[in-house]
């Protein structure tokens, strides 16, 4: 029994090692390949990725030009402008939280965030995450 546990864990640290090296291996061999193809399948300009793996960032790198006309090449600290995606970005995640049971979408935002006010102090203490988020043009 103790052979088999030994083998186990042998195995096992072996297997570990090894999907690490196919990791470092494709970050380091083939990561740029793979974005420069999708940059010219997607017929993107350009494109700045980070990869943070246990809370720190492996790789933080552009590619390609911010402005076809400028030909400015990005880096891992251009800004691009990603219009109104924000709004389904947060969407998203609050839907996410909701999955897991870490919020309700009928909670009031005043739960979450208890300086929030509006022009209407009713409306602020009574307004839940989904009408903050349905709505748009709400006057604060």
């Amino acid at each position: 029994m103790k052979k088999l546990v030994f083998v186990l864990s042998l195995f096992c640290l072996f297997a570990n090692l090894s999907a690490q090296k196919i990791e470092r291996r494709f970050v380091k061999d083939s990561l740029d390949n793979y974005i420069n193809d999708a940059l010219k399948t997607w017929k993107n300009p350009g494109i700045a990725v980070a990869i943070v793996k246990d809370g720190k960032v492996v790789v933080a790198k552009g590619f390609g030009v911010c402005d076809l006309e400028k030909k400015d090449a990005v880096n891992e600290n251009t800004i691009f402008m990603i219009g109104s995606n924000t709004k389904a970005f947060t969407g998203t995640l609050m839907a996410m939280l909701a999955d897991e049971k870490k919020c309700s979408m009928d909670d009031k935002v005043v739960k979450w965030l208890p300086g929030f006010t509006m022009k209407d102090p009713w409306v602020a203490k009574q307004i839940n995450l989904t009408d903050i988020l349905c709505c748009t043009g709400i006057p604060i």
